[in-house]
């Protein structure tokens, strides 16, 4: 690979990772807007069913950072699949 094509690619990478950026900040906010809830235990979208068992769901602004952020990555990597 040559310099020129190197730092191309880092370029790219680089625009790659702020427009991720971007698009993960966008996400939070729209998931903080939303009425959704989710388990306080697993994280999991409110459905008809229980899903670990318990019953105690709050929204996406109410979750713990760490819940809130696995929620987020699993989003954006679902992302990441589609457009690539």
């Amino acid at each position: 690979m040559s310099q020129e094509a190197f730092y191309y690619q880092v370029q790219m990478e680089e625009e790659y990772m702020s427009k991720l950026k971007a698009f993960a900040e966008e996400l939070r906010s729209e998931f903080i807007a939303s009425d959704q809830e989710y388990c306080c235990y697993c994280g999991n979208e409110k459905a008809e069913e229980q899903c670990c068992g318990e019953n105690h769901f709050v929204t996406f602004a109410d979750l713990f950072e760490d819940v809130q952020n696995v929620i987020l990555d699993a989003e954006i990597k679902q992302y990441e699949r589609a457009t690539k």
